[in-house]
């Protein structure tokens, strides 16, 4: 449903879409600054809308640091830069929110799994696989009864198994109970599904499952079933009082036999966007089918959170995430980087491109420029060029345009005082090398 699906607004619902709009014409104030006529409702009491991300990028972060690592000025940093995070203790919550009370903050929580590692409930961490286990029928498990092991992470899969329409074991409904109560208990807005689609299951299992190895067996038997679960999930959560987002980790959308329908919430994670991680890219035809699979899911207005891992000093790519970001930005895509903390900011994130001057395309082959050999979206103050490709591509302007270029960037320090900064250069001629992107700014 995306942000079709009903916000409590005042005694009568309104949909998310007319939220956002009614935002906009109360006025948005700053980067992500009050508004300046509506009240806000008491936390806990409504998931905060997603921001407007159509003329400037915005960042979702990953897990941010705990409480007691933060200085205050790394508090003040964080509510005036990002849109919001996941896997934090309600106190956590109430101390961003009264810096920022638009401040996002989502319950972290496996989709289809089950395991011992650690949640949050709260201010606890704490674990229920005790009480699973006294579950049996809740397990999926091979015909001779052995439950099924991710292999990597170690949790079990779990049966989300549908007859009739209906969920054939309790699994389910308890994730559902669970969840609600850990939304509550920590004032979130929502519930990111962290591995739910098929990559973190075909052959990574054991024992080895014909479903997770067979891909016939797979899109036959468990997709099928895995549509009909997160469905159930979905709407379970927007039912509330809340109206809680649901929010699946989409792995990397690069598997073309995969026929899991992303858009089965409100939108959801990209994990490994753009690239696969540090020095491991996608072949081109798998970045345009990771970008096209996004678009649909921003042409549809759903939220989409971008998540890419680097490496600082990769300053090619670093522009590949933000060129790629920035040739599919909608209304609320969001983008995430980083290396070795979650708490990282990087000057490429202030490039004053401003507003598109086109909607999302359909899919990623209207961004091409046969004339130039790269992809390219022009906007109100510029325009970002991208090769995905495996060689370098040289470009005759044919006139002056500004080159931006980064210099620093990576962790906050206590300090709150980001390091990194923009320069322009003028230019008539750039090399884009292999995998990277160049943007400009107009004269």
């Amino acid at each position: 449903m995306g942000f079709s699906n009903i916000v409590s607004y005042l005694s009568r619902p309104m949909n998310r879409r007319s939220c956002l709009l009614t935002m906009v014409f109360l006025g948005w104030v700053g980067l992500l600054g009050p508004l300046a006529a509506r009240p806000l409702p008491p936390i806990g009491a409504e998931a905060h809308p997603f921001p407007d991300t159509t003329d400037r990028i915005v960042v979702f972060s990953d897990q941010l640091p705990s409480a007691a690592s933060l200085s205050q000025a790394q508090w003040r940093f964080i509510a005036d830069h990002y849109a919001g995070t996941q896997k934090e203790t309600r106190s956590w919550a109430e101390t961003i929110r009264r810096l920022n009370p638009h401040f996002i903050v989502l319950h972290y929580q496996l989709a289809v799994g089950a395991g011992t590692a650690a949640f949050l409930d709260g201010e606890r961490w704490t674990n229920d696989f005790d009480y699973i286990k006294q579950h049996p029928n809740w397990f999926l498990r091979t015909a001779d009864g052995s439950p099924i092991s991710q292999n990597v992470y170690h949790w079990d899969v779990m049966n989300i198994l549908f007859r009739n329409g209906k969920p054939v074991s309790g699994w389910p409904p308890y994730w559902v109970e669970t969840a609600l109560k850990r939304l509550r208990d920590n004032e979130d807005d929502g519930v990111f599904a962290d591995s739910y689609t098929q990559d973190i299951l075909m052959n990574q299992v054991n024992p080895p499952f014909v479903w997770f190895s067979n891909v016939e067996a797979c899109k036959q038997n468990w997709i099928p079933n895995l549509n009909l679960y997160g469905a159930y999930c979905c709407k379970a959560l927007h039912d509330q009082p809340e109206h809680f987002y649901y929010l699946p980790n989409l792995g990397g959308l690069v598997n073309a036999w995969d026929t899991t329908n992303y858009a089965v919430g409100d939108g959801g994670m990209n994990e490994g966007f753009a690239l696969a991680g540090p020095e491991n890219y996608y072949a081109p035809s798998d970045w345009q089918l990771q970008m096209n699979r996004l678009l649909a899911l921003i042409r549809a207005d759903k939220v989409v959170i971008c998540q890419s891992y680097i490496r600082d000093s990769d300053y090619d790519a670093r522009w590949f995430v933000i060129g790629s970001y920035l040739l599919i930005k909608g209304r609320h895509t969001f983008i995430n980087m980083f290396d070795t903390s979650t708490l990282s900011w990087y000057p490429e994130y202030t490039v004053p491109l401003g507003a598109p001057l086109s909607e999302p395309a359909r899919t990623i082959s209207a961004n091409w420029d046969a004339a130039w050999g790269v992809y390219r979206r022009d906007f109100t103050r510029g325009m970002v060029l991208v090769n995905p490709g495996t060689r370098p591509v040289r470009i005759d302007l044919g006139r002056t345009e500004y080159l931006i270029e980064a210099r620093g960037g990576g962790p906050v320090p206590a300090s709150g005082m980001p390091t990194g900064k923009l320069v322009r250069r003028p230019v008539s001629a750039v090399t884009i090398p292999a995998h990277s992107a160049r943007i400009f700014l107009k004269g």
